[in-house]
C-alpha cells in the first residue's frame, strides 16, 4: 500500500542497470562479498549528488531524453576485474572503450551545472562485486573470483535515476531510455547469452 512505502531520502544517483542474465551472473559474486546486494541492483554508476532530489531530476528529464536519444543503445562487454585498494572494494572491469559511458555522464553533469557530484572529475567505469574491512580479505576474494569470471556482455538501453529510502533501500525512480531517434533500429544482442554458469564459491571462514 501507498501508505506502507518508506520516505526516500534527498540525493540521487544515476545509473546503468547490468541487465538480463548478467544481473544474476554478478550477484552471484555480490552475494558473497557485498553486504549491501540485497539493498542495490548490480549496476554501473554514472553520477551520485547527495543534493540531487527527485525535484530536480524529474525538470530536467525532458531534456536529458533529448540529449540520450542520440545515443543508440549498446553492449557492455566485461571480462576482467579490479581493485579500488584505497577504498578496499572488488570491481568488475568493463571493456575499453567507454565512449557511451563517458558521453552519459557528460550530459548529466552538465544537465546540473550547480550541483556538486561525487568524485566529478574521477569516473572509473565499474561493476562493484565487494566490500571489505581489511586488504587480505580484498586480495583472497579476487584470488577466487578471478578464474571463476567468464567474460559476458549486457545491453544497455537506459539510464536510471535512484534515491535510498530510510531503510536505506536503493529505488528506481525514474528512467530515460537511449535512442529514441533510433527506435526503428535493432537493438544490439548481448554476446555468449549462454555463457552463464552458476558460480559456487565457498566463503573464507
Amino acid at each position: 500500500m501507498e501508505q506502507d512505502r518508506k520516505r526516500l531520502r534527498k540525493g540521487g544517483a544515476i545509473t546503468v542497470a547490468v541487465s538480463g542474465d548478467a544481473a544474476d551472473y554478478v550477484n552471484n559474486f555480490r552475494r558473497l562479498y557485498d553486504p549491501r546486494v540485497a539493498r542495490i541492483s548490480p549496476h554501473v554508476t554514472l553520477a551520485v549528488a547527495p543534493e540531487l532530489d527527485v525535484c530536480d531530476w524529474m525538470p530536467a528529464h525532458p531534456r536529458i531524453r533529448e540529449a540520450l536519444s542520440r545515443i543508440p543503445p549498446f553492449t557492455i562487454r566485461v571480462a576482467e576485474l579490479g581493485t579500488f585498494m584505497d577504498d578496499l572494494v572488488l570491481w568488475l572491469r568493463p571493456t575499453a572503450p567507454h565512449d557511451e559511458l563517458l558521453t552519459m555522464r557528460k550530459t548529466i553533469l552538465e544537465t546540473f551545472p550547480d550541483v556538486a557530484f561525487d568524485r566529478a572529475n574521477d569516473f572509473v567505469p565499474h561493476i562493484s562485486i565487494g566490500f571489505f574491512t581489511g586488504r587480505q580479505a580484498l586480495l583472497q576474494a579476487m584470488d577466487a573470483v578471478r578464474p571463476e569470471l567468464v567474460p559476458f556482455s549486457f545491453r544497455v538501453a537506459y539510464i536510471s535515476y535512484l534515491q535510498a529510502d530510510e531503510g536505506d533501500i536503493w529505488q528506481c525512480v525514474d528512467t530515460v531510455e537511449l535512442g529514441a531517434l533510433n527506435a526503428g533500429a535493432p537493438a544490439p544482442t548481448p554476446e555468449r547469452p549462454d555463457a552463464f554458469r552458476r558460480t559456487v564459491l565457498k566463503e573464507e571462514p
